[in-house]
């Protein structure tokens, strides 16, 4: 959960109950899973009876101890003091870890920071043990992937990772489109996701039996492209044969058209007769086949400029975009880079026969100073390749397995990516004074504090509100970004950026 939406939500159930009548930490010794909790400096407080049986220990034994004192792990390692230290909550993480009594192995954290008064003052952790819930649940009784998968296709919404709010905001506006038979047009930078976005949502609008087509518009020659989208009838050319296009291969189900804007003008054209008409007609024939497919396209550029340079027809642009799904780059939702990265590495360490099972925190901080020009796709391709570099004996990914990052001249001694030289998201920034923008007439006192307070908005956006998170991008101390934050007078549209925060 957002640190300033709980805050919220937390305002608004203290005007509405009298918590005093609640006993809580009885409901948190009840539940049917670990909980613990620690306060700001890593010290145990409350530890109920399921995750001392799992622990194997008496919770006298715990209590006003000091987590690393209890488990057998470096800081690094900790959930609860990483996320006493970065201040935003860890999820579903997989985790193995040794107590003073017993190796525990197979279990899922899920810890939460816990504020009072704006400060960090300590940690609520719940712990699933599956080793227990696969003793417990009878087989019959367990669940069932109830996920459809197209022919050709492998991906739903459920296999979509991130919880930054201008990729939720994406997300939903996708799920909606799912819901629709209009044309969807996703806008994204290389290596964002887009196919994974067209898989989930024909998989969400059609059952598994209808086809998903896709075409990688830029892979094909333009003197082939016509008549593989259209398709063709024998003889309307040198060795033309009979042969359906992919257009109709799809009727019925969905057509996937991956960077369109570089498809030639002439094909544009035509295509947008397709569309609009609702009928086919290959190349040389006379005759139109009925077309009822969902339309979904693609751009790697920003669909304005493509227009506006030519190289895109407007009534094309207009006929596609009904949804206009724009998909973030990496860049701006640095929040997920840690679930994405501990993602990515089970995913390879089972790939590979590694035991890899934690990501240092250097390696965090080292992803989060970089500025991800390949994005998600670059992410995936530095976890295999540092997973590559890992020993069998390995069980947290170093910084010194990523060897593709010096290669890339990106290590942290070359700081590749300070807050200065990242790209700036595409943001509007309502706070900046005309003045701010008329670089020429200012003074260098209110030059530098006019880009001191842009980079400021930068990275309260691409943190998602989130000032501890904006405080590392800018290399700089919590306290003394809060301090920035009023001097500019940036809270509202701080507040702004939390309301579109979810749980």
């Amino acid at each position: 959960m957002n640190k300033h939406r709980a805050t919220d939500i937390s305002s608004f159930l203290l005007e509405r109950f009298d918590f005093d009548q609640f006993n809580f930490l009885q409901l948190l010794s009840d539940l049917d899973q670990g909980v613990l909790m620690t306060d700001a400096k890593g010290v145990m407080i409350f530890y109920n009876a399921v995750q001392a049986n799992i622990d194997n220990l008496n919770p006298s034994d715990v209590l006003g101890k000091k987590i690393t004192d209890v488990y057998r792990y470096h800081n690094d390692s900790s959930t609860c003091m990483r996320v006493l230290k970065h201040q935003r909550p860890i999820i579903n993480y997989a985790l193995s870890y040794e107590s003073r009594n017993t190796n525990v192995g197979n279990t899922i954290h899920s810890v939460f920071p816990l504020f009072k008064d704006g400060r960090i003052a300590g940690t609520i952790c719940f712990v699933k043990d599956y080793n227990i819930l696969e003793r417990s649940i009878p087989s019959f009784l367990a669940p069932k992937n109830n996920e459809k998968f197209a022919e050709g296709t492998k991906y739903t919404f459920a296999s979509i990772i991130g919880s930054a709010p201008v990729f939720i905001n994406a997300l939903k506006t996708a799920k909606m489109a799912a819901n629709s038979p209009s044309p969807v047009l996703l806008y994204g930078e290389t290596g964002t996701g887009k196919e994974l976005f067209a898989q989930a949502i024909h998989n969400f609008y059609h059952d598994k039996q209808k086809a998903y087509v896709d075409i990688n518009c830029a892979a094909i020659p333009e003197s082939l492209m016509e008549g593989l989208l259209f398709g063709t009838v024998k003889g309307a050319y040198t060795g033309a044969v009979d042969r359906a296009g992919l257009l109709e291969a799809a009727n019925g189900g969905t057509i996937y058209l991956d960077e369109i804007n570089s498809m030639p003008l002439a094909l544009q054209g035509k295509l947008l007769r397709v569309l609009q008409e609702k009928k086919n007609r290959r190349v040389g024939s006379l005759e139109n086949t009925p077309l009822d497919c969902k339309v979904i396209c693609s751009v790697n550029e920003e669909p304005q400029q493509i227009v506006k340079s030519g190289r895109f027809r407007m009534d094309l642009f207009y006929r596609l975009a009904v949804v206009y799904v724009h998909i973030p780059p990496l860049r701006e939702r640095l929040v997920d880079i840690e679930e994405l990265g501990r993602y990515f590495l089970q995913k390879f360490s089972r790939m590979l026969g590694k035991n890899l099972k934690n990501i240092s925190a250097e390696v965090i901080d080292f992803f989060w100073s970089y500025s991800w020009p390949g994005n998600v796709r670059e992410l995936e391709h530095i976890i295999e390749s540092a997973v590559n570099m890992a020993s069998d004996s390995d069980d947290t990914l170093k910084l010194e397995h990523c060897y593709f990052a010096n290669l890339l001249g990106i290590s942290d001694e070359t700081a590749a990516a300070s807050p200065e030289n990242r790209p700036n998201p595409s943001f509007a920034y309502p706070h900046r004074s005309p003045a701010d923008g008329n670089a020429e007439r200012q003074s260098l006192s209110a030059a530098t504090t006019s880009l001191e307070k842009e980079k400021i908005i930068d990275a309260l956006t691409m943190s998602g509100g989130n000032i501890a998170a904006a405080a590392r991008i800018l290399s700089i101390s919590r306290q003394l970004l809060g301090h920035k934050i009023n001097k500019f007078n940036l809270r509202s549209f701080l507040n702004g950026i939390r309301n579109t925060s979810t749980i």
